[in-house]
Formats: C-alpha cells, structure tokens, sequence
C-alpha cells in the first residue's frame, strides 16, 4: 500500500467531522448506490451548483444524475483521499464505469469510463450547500460531454480556525504558486520543496520527482507559456495536508517540446494535494483537466479503456 492510500486508510478509520461523515455517506449511497430518493437528505434548500451542466435546484441535480447513470449503469466512485477543513470538504475521486447506455447526445459505445476528479463540498447544517469541482475533460469529451465547467468564485484563502502549522503550511503553497509557478523563479523552488520531493499523476505521467526534475519540466512550460499564470481559487488545509483548486492562464506562443506555438489562450484548472514536511513539500498529487491544453493547440492523449 502506497503512502497515500495508507494516510486515507488512517483517516477513515478515525471519527469523522459531520462533514466529512455527511461526504462519504453521498458517495456511499447515491454515488455508488445509485439512490436518486436519498439527494434531499444530503443537499439543502437554496444549494449551489457551480457547474453549468447542472440546472439550478433539486430537480437539475436529479436530472444529472439520471443522465449519467442512464449512460452509466454500473458507475462507481472511490474516494481517493478526503480533506475536511471546518465547513468546506475537498476530495480527490475516479469515476468507473460503461458506456452502456445514451449519454450526452451520444450512443453507448460500450467503453469503459476512468475519469478523475477534485470536488469541493460548503456544509452547513448537516446538508450540502455549494459544490465546486475539476474535471478532466479530456477524458469526458470522448462520451460527448460539453466542456462548460469552472472552478466558482475565488475563496483564495483558509476560513475559519486553524493551527498555526496549517497556516505555515498554506502559506508556503500559497507562496509557491506566486514566486515560483506564476513569478517563473525556478531558482527558489528549493525554498518550496524538498530535494527529493515525490510527484504522484494518477491520469498520466507529468512532473517526474525531484526539485531538479520539477525545474526542467516548469522551463518547458515556461518557455511555451511565457505569460503563465496560476491562481489560488480554494485552499484548505487539514494537519500536514494543503488541497487547492487552481487556474492556469497564458498563452501557447512558444516552443513546446517540438510543438510549433498555436497564439491560443490556455485556461487551465487543476486540484493538488501537498504533505508538508518542516516547512516544504514532500509530495504532491494532483488531479488536472487536460482539456485546457487540448484547446491551446496541445495534444493530450488520454488512455482508452476497453
């Protein structure tokens, strides 16, 4: 067992925050249970989508859901690691599941479904208010599924009480982001992360591990992106554990390993999981919508199921 599924492992065994309780009973029962009858118990008056896909109120939530498991019948969805940060819950999971029936105006191809996901869960009362999430699209737009989603309103900072260790910690990521992923100073990341960092990318392989690794691959980008810029949407922030949403803007207007430069604007959303270790990161996981690369001119490739 890696030493991610091993800190999830642990977390699950302990008493969890109403929150996240509240969290993995949806998954548990409407998620993998498919109960359409259990939504209300879960989401409360006046709850929030923030994406577009999904109409407004309680029957544009059911309609998602009778969509998807009409295209779907089979879907299940694992948690992968759960964050929960006073009222907010922010979890990383992958979708499985068949393409056996109609799905987004398409007809079922019988292929099989791995897509990745960050979402983000406000609770108040005991129900689910607001809902943001990354999505990897480029996965989704292969079944049909229009790309209309975004992260919601900036909340770029943590809310409510917190120990002084996971303000530390949240400011060196917020801190990362702004010197070093949008200021293109490579030469601090060492300030940021330890030497040997560990990168983990469930979708694909990205950033090999390692703060000299970490520099080759982000001159790349760099020099393909020369305006990129990453901004904090969300951040919480639970013991050793920073979780953000991210959007990443620029414009493809240089080399990019071989590729000639389209002029497209990139607008990217990713999710990340950093562990802290003394005042760095020792490792990362991420959950990225690569559609945002495929729209400036970058082919992305996502694996294809049987």
């Amino acid at each position: 067992m890696n030493s991610q599924a091993s800190t999830e492992a642990a977390r699950s065994t302990s008493a969890p925050t109403s929150g996240e309780g509240l969290v993995r009973r949806l998954v548990e029962e409407v998620h993998n249970g498919h109960r359409l009858d259990r939504l209300d118990a879960f989401y409360g008056e006046g709850y929030h989508e923030h994406d577009p896909r999904v109409a407004p109120g309680a029957g544009g939530l059911r309609e998602f859901w009778r969509e998807l498991l009409y295209g779907f019948p089979d879907l299940t969805v694992t948690v992968d690691v759960l964050l929960a940060d006073n009222d907010r819950v922010m979890a990383f999971m992958t979708w499985r599941g068949r393409h056996s029936g109609p799905f987004a105006g398409r007809p079922a191809s019988g292929r099989e479904l791995e897509l990745h996901a960050s979402e983000l869960f406000r609770v108040d009362g005991g129900r689910i208010t607001e809902h943001w999430a990354v999505v990897d699209y480029s996965v989704l737009r292969t079944f049909g599924a229009v790309h209309l989603q975004g992260p919601g309103p900036v909340r770029g900072g943590l809310d409510g009480r917190h120990s002084a260790a996971e303000r530390e910690n949240t400011a060196l990521v917020l801190g990362a982001y702004e010197e070093v992923l949008s200021g293109h100073r490579l030469e601090r990341a060492e300030a940021y992360y330890e030497r040997d960092y560990v990168h983990h990318n469930a979708q694909m392989p990205a950033v090999p591990n390692g703060v000299e690794a970490f520099k080759v691959y982000f001159a790349g980008n760099f020099a393909a992106f020369p305006d990129l810029t990453a901004t904090v949407d969300h951040v919480v922030a639970d013991g050793d554990r920073v979780m953000v949403f991210a959007t990443w803007r620029g414009h493809f207007t240089g080399a990019s390993r071989g590729r000639a430069p389209t002029g497209r604007r990139l607008l990217m959303h990713t999710s990340d999981q950093f562990r802290l270790v003394e005042g760095r990161v020792a490792e990362h996981w991420e959950v990225v919508d690569y559609s945002g690369l495929q729209d400036a001119g970058i082919p992305v490739r996502p694996p294809v199921l049987g």
